[in-house]
């Protein structure tokens, strides 16, 4: 169920690891989030679909404060349609993949090797979640 979180233990999606994500945004769906998080509540990567502002969203949190927002591309998610999207964790950025399709890349703001958890939130049924 949605939100959903989850804690993730030590190196699980360090350099060289992937996150990928299987849902269906709802069919009267406004937004969704999904969030990277540090133990001390940084967000290394906030990927946020705004189906209102037809924008792809993505931040960092760092101490408090939101980063520069990237809203390059066009929204490849449609309401009531699955995808999966997979986060694939570079050495020196996120690359993300949407379907398959690489859709763009994240540049890490801060140490990729400390993701200790991961939030989904918003409107979507979250079907599963698999890091390899």
């Amino acid at each position: 169920a949605v939100p959903y979180e989850t804690g993730i233990s030590g190196n699980s999606l360090g350099t060289g690891k992937a996150l990928t994500i299987y849902a269906i945004p709802e069919k009267k769906a406004k937004r969704f989030n999904i969030n990277l998080l540090k133990r001390n509540g940084d967000i290394v990567l906030h990927f946020n679909l705004r189906f209102d502002e037809k924008a792809v969203v993505r931040n960092a949190l760092q101490a408090g404060e939101w980063g520069k927002e990237e809203r390059e591309g066009k929204v490849p998610f449609e309401k009531g349609v699955g995808f999966d999207l997979t986060i694939k964790n570079e050495p020196y950025a996120f690359q993300i993949f949407v379907n398959n399709d690489r859709f763009c890349t994240f540049a890490h703001r801060s140490n990729p090797h400390e993701i200790s958890g991961i939030q989904v939130q918003g409107d979507l049924e979250l079907l599963a979640i698999q890091i390899v």
